[in-house]
């Protein structure tokens, strides 16, 4: 498969203007010109659970999708048709039946790569600061001290939470922890982060926030982002394609292309008629013609 068919439309449209780079948000990026394989390709993947009763439920059935380096991708779907047991398989949580998952993340070392979880529930400990929570990634993967405290201090910083550093969880707001959540999950650096609903809790205005605080960080990364959410506004909002599935057990319904540019002002996008009717379009995909999948 060519790289063409995993970039944004975004990038196409500097390609057949005839430049070779393309800005990807605060990043300069150089286009390739031949074959590029995936960073994450997953195939035909299949997945069950056991159940009490002695039958079977079928979760995944087939799945086919292609996700590019340095993509944010955004996954869809009715409530209980398999979004995160998809997103467990990606973070080697889950293991499939059949079908495989390919990984292309560290191109230089041809290796699995980085990857980070911010999940849905609380996962801060709650007898470690705020400090040492952002440090323990840091920790399990054996970085010297010095490089421990500087990487903290910085994300501490990129996150807005400059003064709460020996802070424990229970004193810290809803929306500050899930800031130092996300610190937690980019303090590595990874080629990789799993998003699992993880501001699904949150109020509108605190949800708006942080979401503005994951576009600006990322737009100053070179991670791999899929977001599987319930809420199609923060798809559009956040994302460069949208892939819908089906009710369980889910396929690929449909893959859609985010044709908002980058960087995005989220104040101004939802705002503006474009979002809205893109959301409008997924939100028919997303609910006409399916049935709910059995509780």
């Amino acid at each position: 498969m060519g790289v063409t068919h995993l970039l944004p439309k975004k990038v196409l449209m500097w390609r057949e203007e005839g430049k070779d780079e393309v800005p990807f948000g605060n990043r300069v990026e150089r286009l390739e010109t031949g074959p590029k394989r995936p960073a994450i390709a997953v195939r035909d993947a299949r997945k069950g659970f056991s159940q009490n009763s002695g039958g079977r439920l079928d979760v995944l059935d087939g799945i086919d999708l292609d996700v590019a380096a340095g993509e944010f991708l955004a996954i869809l779907g009715p409530s209980g048709c398999g979004k995160s047991t998809l997103l467990n398989v990606l973070a080697r949580v889950e293991v499939l039946d059949s079908g495989r998952v390919e990984y292309n993340l560290d191109a230089e070392n041809g290796a699995k790569g980085r990857i980070a979880v911010a999940w849905q529930e609380e996962s801060l400990m709650p007898w470690k600061t705020v400090h040492k929570n952002i440090e323990f990634p840091l920790i399990a993967t054996n970085s010297a001290k010095t490089e421990r405290k500087d990487r903290v201090e910085r994300w501490i910083a990129a996150v807005g939470l400059n003064g709460f550093a020996d802070y424990y969880p229970s004193q810290l707001s809803q929306g500050m922890r899930k800031r130092v959540s996300l610190a937690a999950a980019l303090v590595s650096e990874p080629d990789l982060l799993l998003m699992d609903e993880p501001f699904s809790a949150l109020d509108p205005y605190t949800k708006r926030q942080i979401e503005k605080e994951v576009v600006r960080l990322w737009e100053s990364l070179d991670t791999t982002i899929i977001l599987v959410t319930h809420d199609v506004q923060e798809a559009v909002a956040l994302a460069d394609r949208i892939v819908v599935l089906t009710a369980r057990p889910a396929t690929v319904k449909s893959v859609r292309d985010n044709p908002l540019p980058r960087p995005r002002d989220l104040d101004a996008l939802y705002g503006q008629t474009e979002f809205h009717e893109i959301v409008r379009e997924l939100w028919l995909h997303l609910t006409v013609g399916h049935n709910e999948a059995a509780p």
